[in-house]
């Protein structure tokens, strides 16, 4: 990212903007090369490093759009795409608060080309992004979502997953001692029973004929808390 020399010598707000669009960057371009050596720590669906780099990437991706900074916009497109995750498709019941929203690679790509359009070399870069994705298929690994639940609230999600698939469904939270899951079939019986592993709460399970799953996630304590969950 190209140094930005601002006419009025007094203005940080801007400078500090700028500081830390810089950092964010450097920080994931720090990210971008330990994918490229890191190896599993854990035999869990996500690793800590995954979730480094879409958290990162989404927070990237939010400065770059506000901003109109389509290099912001390709470097956290890159890193949602290295980190292998999605936004979540699940449906959650009831109203969305608290629902952190996400944007994924492909709006972040289709933005940044558009605000690089008198920038050839950096809407080639983009293209060569987009390029790389397409090349891998369609294929969607893990999805994530990030979710504020209120004090003593309880969230139903519903997710669909193929039948007799094996799946998983997970949650990660600064305050996991607060938080508990179900996981029920569609006549509300237990698919599977959760356990703590890396930080995680997780179910495993074999999907019936029927597809539908819905999971009943808890928040315990009289704070709100903010979890992510991720499935397949």
């Amino acid at each position: 990212m190209a140094e930005i020399l601002f006419d009025d010598p007094h203005d940080k707000t801007m400078r500090s903007k700028y500081s830390l669009a810089a950092g964010a960057v450097c920080v994931a371009a720090t990210l971008l090369t330990a994918f490229a050596s890191a190896t599993a720590q854990t035999t869990s669906p996500i690793t800590p490093l995954m979730m480094q780099q879409w958290t990162l990437g989404q927070e990237l991706g939010r400065y770059g759009l506000a901003q109109n900074d389509p290099q912001a916009l390709l470097v956290a497109a890159r890193l949602q795409r290295l980190s292998g995750l999605q936004p979540s498709r699940a449906l959650i019941e009831g109203d969305r608060k608290g629902v952190v929203d996400q944007t994924d690679a492909a709006t972040l790509l289709s933005r940044a080309k558009v605000l690089a359009k008198d920038h050839p070399e950096l809407r080639g870069l983009i293209d060569e992004a987009s390029a790389a994705r397409r090349s891998r298929g369609t294929l969607i690994g893990p999805q994530v979502q990030p979710l504020v639940i209120g004090a003593r609230a309880v969230k139903p999600i519903q997710l669909s997953v193929k039948p007799q698939q094996k799946a998983f469904f997970g949650i990660t939270s600064d305050h996991m001692q607060d938080i508990g899951l179900s996981v029920q079939g569609p006549k509300s019986e237990p698919l599977c029973e959760p356990a703590h592993s890396a930080g995680e709460l997780m179910c495993e399970w074999v999907s019936g004929d029927l597809p539908d799953v819905r999971v009943v996630v808890t928040n315990r304590s009289a704070n709100a808390v903010l979890l992510t969950f991720f499935h397949d």
